[in-house]
């Protein structure tokens, strides 16, 4: 594997590591977030009051840096496989493959068009399937198609996380 590539996907992990925890921080403790009293930067100068969030906000902010996380996981392994398999990916006599392949694309998919309401864009070719990557997640398609996305949806985050790591290990 490429070291640009290896850099890519760790950062990728990383970046969603890091807004899964975030998100944690803000949803189960105390913590107050923190904010400068003023920023400037080249011509423009804000204060406290004009980024300050409410505790609301603030875990608003956390669950969409999550949604973000995703997204960003879906581009990063779709761009790495598309540069590794190209377009074979999708059909490739590995079934390890072209399963993370296909689940992948479909997750990218769905939050390609609105990252923060992600809705699943499954193409005809690919409803009532189920494509299964051994010990980490299985994407049922069925009935899918035009619906909001649920973690449940791909076995959840962890699975993700699981992903990544095993594409970095294909690699």
């Amino acid at each position: 594997m490429k070291k640009e590539t290896q850099i890519k996907l760790e950062h990728a992990e990383l970046f969603y590591k890091f807004a899964l925890a975030a998100s944690t921080t803000i949803y189960h403790s105390d913590v107050k977030l923190k904010y400068h009293h003023t920023f400037s930067f080249l011509k423009h100068t804000v204060d406290r009051k004009d980024l300050e969030l409410t505790a609301s906000e603030e875990k608003t902010g956390a669950r969409m840096l999550e949604f973000i996380g995703t997204y960003m996981i879906a581009l990063q392994l779709n761009k790495v496989l598309e540069d590794e398999w190209g377009n074979n990916r999708l059909h490739s006599k590995d079934k390890e493959i072209q399963n993370i392949s296909q689940v992948v694309r479909l997750i990218r998919n769905a939050f390609a068009h609105d990252p923060l309401n992600p809705v699943w864009d499954i193409s005809k070719s690919a409803r009532n399937k189920e494509y299964e990557i051994p010990n980490i997640l299985t994407l049922k398609t069925h009935d899918l198609h035009g619906k909001r996305v649920d973690r449940n949806d791909y076995s959840g985050p962890l699975a993700l996380l699981r992903l990544i790591q095993r594409v970095n290990n294909i690699l």
